[in-house]
């Protein structure tokens, strides 16, 4: 859980690094076609991050089906009161499905995020957080986890690996404080132009920003799978001790999917 989520933006991220690697080269020698070149790395990057926003959504949607099958077929399991705030749309509840009984949930649970954006690391961490244990959540509480991954870069956390292992402990609390600020300001700045490419075509003001660098997208979607890939193993991680700890029996866990 949640494996097709994940499945679906390995697909689209490397859709994303396709469009930068044919941009790459392409030639910059007139106007128009240095604007064709940015606008298909602004294509790249808007997919980077397209990818990010379905995953986040798709997860949150298995992790709620997942959480109300396992109820239905364990009625003993306890439901958290979060759930008590969660509206499905009736619509899609009291509709027939052939697949199997289940899988109203699931479609309820679609239906329900469908208009939904999940385009800020805030709106991440109130959706997934209340699945996690204390001590277990986004972005603090695994920050240190991720700053010592082999993948980790000081762009996102201004802060390396061997630079944060050789601090006090005093100064990791603070740099680890220091480094989920940087995240934010990173993904902001991400997201942001995400929107610009979106809403006004990247014309925040008079002229199109350039994107000149074909590198400075391969960053961002660094950046983003970074992200994902984290994210991933926390969900899978806790999502299972969220079933036991709500008395889930554990011979029904690794049946939680659809």
């Amino acid at each position: 859980m949640p494996r097709t989520a994940f499945r679906h933006f390995q697909e689209d991220i490397a859709r994303a690094k396709a469009l930068v690697d044919h941009a790459d080269p392409l030639p910059a020698d007139t106007p128009a076609r240095l604007l064709l070149r940015d606008d298909v790395l602004r294509s790249a990057w808007m997919f980077a991050v397209g990818a990010l926003d379905a995953y986040f959504c798709d997860a949150y949607t298995d992790l709620v089906a997942a959480t109300i099958i396992s109820k239905s077929r364990h009625p003993a399991m306890t439901l958290p009161e979060f759930f008590g705030n969660i509206k499905f749309p009736i619509s899609a509840i009291l509709e027939s499905y052939v697949k199997n009984l289940n899988w109203k949930w699931c479609m309820a649970a679609r239906k329900m995020m469908e208009r939904e954006t999940v385009l800020s690391l805030e709106t991440i961490q109130s959706l997934f957080n209340k699945f996690f244990r204390p001590q277990q959540k986004l972005f603090g509480d695994v920050l240190e986890k991720w700053i010592l991954h082999p993948e980790s870069t000081k762009r996102v956390f201004k802060i390396s690996p061997s630079t944060y292992n050789a601090l006090t402990p005093a100064k990791k609390n603070t740099a680890r404080q220091t480094a989920n600020r940087e995240m934010q300001k990173r993904f902001a700045i991400i997201f942001q132009r995400r929107h610009d490419c979106i809403h006004n075509c990247d014309r925040p003001r008079v002229a199109p920003q350039r994107l000149v660098l074909a590198e400075t997208v391969r960053n961002v979607i660094e950046d983003v799978e970074f992200l994902i890939t984290r994210c991933d193993e926390h969900i899978n991680s806790e999502f299972r001790q969220f079933l036991l700890d709500n008395h889930c029996p554990a011979a029904l866990v690794g049946q939680a999917g659809y």
